[in-house]
């Protein structure tokens, strides 16, 4: 249905992030999914999901539709930017753990910085890192994917 690509504002000598947007539309029902990577330093993680804030809000003014973020926040729950997060968006795994909490790294997980956060109208049945019944997890990425079961409300 539409999409969109946001530079997040530059730090020097950091990573430059960015918000992907995409308005789906399944089984007449309509969402808006987005993603991103925030970066490990605290003060432009922070000021990044402000930036992403604004731009989901723009998004679901012009789509009238719900979001769901995913990311990389790089930042356990309870700290600023998760926290900033949760403060309008559900933390999935809060509201419906299934599976594994833990995402990073793959080979030895020991903290939760990956996250799926949806607005209050969307539905959460399950989410958290499914089994690694082949043990490839740590072949693709060094984090733990997770997986979300989301419905309308």
């Amino acid at each position: 249905m539409a999409r969109e690509f946001h530079l997040l504002s530059p730090d020097p000598g950091l990573h430059r992030r960015a918000l992907a947007i995409a308005v789906l539309e399944v089984g007449g029902a309509r969402l808006i999914a987005a993603s991103t990577h925030l970066d490990l330093a605290e003060g432009p993680r922070l000021r990044h999901v402000h930036e992403i804030l604004a731009h989901l809000d723009r998004a679901r003014e012009r789509h009238g539709a719900p979001v769901v973020l995913a990311g990389d926040v790089n930042e356990e729950p309870g700290g600023p930017s998760w926290s900033l997060l949760t403060d309008r968006f559900q933390d999935a795994y809060a509201a419906a753990p299934a599976g594994g909490e833990l995402t990073f790294t793959a080979r030895d997980p020991k903290r939760r910085i990956d996250g799926v956060f949806a607005d209050p109208a969307v539905r959460i049945t399950a989410c958290g890192v499914p089994p690694d019944d082949a043990g490839d997890h740590a072949l693709a990425t060094d984090h733990r994917p997770v997986l979300a079961e989301l419905g309308p409300p």
